[in-house]
């Protein structure tokens, strides 16, 4: 089970290095409102976009262990054991991994101080 974990918590790193990179991008370009990420679900084949305001964003990313997902992409993560449900609101699901995939999450993480 371990394996299965630590790779979702390695495609999760993934999508949250691309969701770095468009937060960056709109930033410099001062966008308004919400902005169009990527869903960070294990999926690699996951095409769903979850908008989100820059507010939202940061606060998912003040804490290393935690992603979002468009809402019922997170039930594979948590089948296996490598994440729990912190919030669902509408289309998005804020998920923490746990385990295997927290100690991965948290070791990418990309904003270490």
């Amino acid at each position: 089970m371990s394996d299965r974990q630590e790779e979702i918590g390695e495609a999760q790193v993934t999508f949250r290095n691309a969701n770095e990179t468009i937060q960056a991008s709109a930033d410099s370009a001062a966008i308004l409102g919400n902005v169009p990420f990527v869903c960070e679900c294990p999926n690699s084949d996951c095409t769903e976009i979850v908008r989100l305001s820059f507010d939202q964003y940061e606060a998912i990313r003040q804490h290393p262990t935690r992603f979002f997902n468009h809402t019922g992409h997170e039930q594979s993560s948590v089948e296996a054991g490598a994440e729990r449900i912190v919030a669902v609101a509408d289309q998005l699901t804020v998920v923490e991994k746990v385990g295997v995939a927290g100690e991965v999450a948290a070791e990418a993480y990309p904003r270490r101080s």
